[in-house]
């Protein structure tokens, strides 16, 4: 298999709402058993479930042409809407008290979101390096050194994004920055 297939596979395997799924269903597991898987199948359909029904609404409507590369002008509002969805989902899972570990996974999504959609008109930047990012600090807040697993997989989804030529090292760099910052000040805020 060439290794601009390798990349593109791995990057549409590796978008956000996506990438949050096991990531959710990890840690809620790890927090509270099988509770916290319930808890994870709450977080999923607030947050990655309707970003991805309203992805499909905006590709069905024409308000974005490819969902896989969707251009700088089109991410703004989705991103707010995106960030709505995961501050509702982190209120209620919280007024509910769901796991503090999913809390924060929650508030870490929501502040990086609305990191994106701030920098956005002003930068590119990576969510794909966000994401990641995001989900390797929160594995090693959560599971500690172990958490460092994912370190190959984050190396590979940046990888795959410059070997398709949609992000620069700065870009990844810039995603990263947000989405490993924005991960970090949730834990910090949620789980002592």
């Amino acid at each position: 298999m060439r290794a601009s297939r390798i990349a593109e596979i791995l990057s549409a395997a590796t978008r956000l709402p996506l990438l949050a799924v096991p990531l959710f269903f990890v840690v809620g597991f790890y927090a509270a058993g099988w509770e916290g898987v319930a808890w994870a199948v709450v977080c999923v359909l607030l947050t990655s479930g309707l970003s991805l029904a309203y992805l499909r609404h905006l590709v069905r409507t024409g308000k974005v042409e490819d969902p896989g590369r969707i251009l700088k002008a089109e991410r703004v509002r989705p991103l707010w809407v995106v960030a709505g969805f995961h501050a509702g989902a982190w209120a209620l899972v919280s007024a509910l008290g769901g796991p503090a570990e999913l809390r924060a996974v929650l508030l870490s999504y929501a502040l990086s979101t609305v990191a994106f959609a701030l920098i956005t008109p002003l930068a590119k930047l990576s969510l794909h390096a966000a994401g990641a990012a995001g989900v390797l600090v929160c594995l090693v807040r959560v599971f500690g050194p172990v958490g460092g697993v994912f370190i190959p997989l984050f190396l590979a989804i940046c990888w795959s994004r410059a070997a398709l030529g949609r992000h620069t090292a700065a870009e990844l760099a810039l995603g990263t920055l947000v989405g490993g910052i924005g991960t970090w000040v949730a834990f910090a805020h949620m789980v002592a």
